[in-house]
């Protein structure tokens, strides 16, 4: 029997009365709600404008540590003449 148990391929369905389900359960699928919907936007901006803005100066960042890495790299390549 228990065996059986694991092995059947049909999900089990509790019945649950909604009086009985965590306050929390239900703001916790409102944000999963949020967070999936399809609107073409990447997960990690869907949060406020904030998230907006801390994208943006991470790709600043990265696009000036960019930057300067190329301009290392033709500084040590390229000999200076004197």
């Amino acid at each position: 029997a228990v065996v059986r148990s694991f092995a059947t391929s049909s999900a089990r369905r509790s019945t649950v009365a909604k009086d009985q389900i965590e306050k929390g359960y239900f703001e916790v699928r409102k944000v999963q709600e949020h967070f999936q919907k399809k609107d073409g936007k990447p997960v990690f901006l869907k949060g406020s404008a904030v998230d907006n803005v801390l994208y943006r100066i991470t790709m600043a960042l990265a696009l000036v540590g960019i930057g300067g890495m190329g301009k290392l790299f033709w500084d040590l390549s390229v000999p200076k003449k004197e």
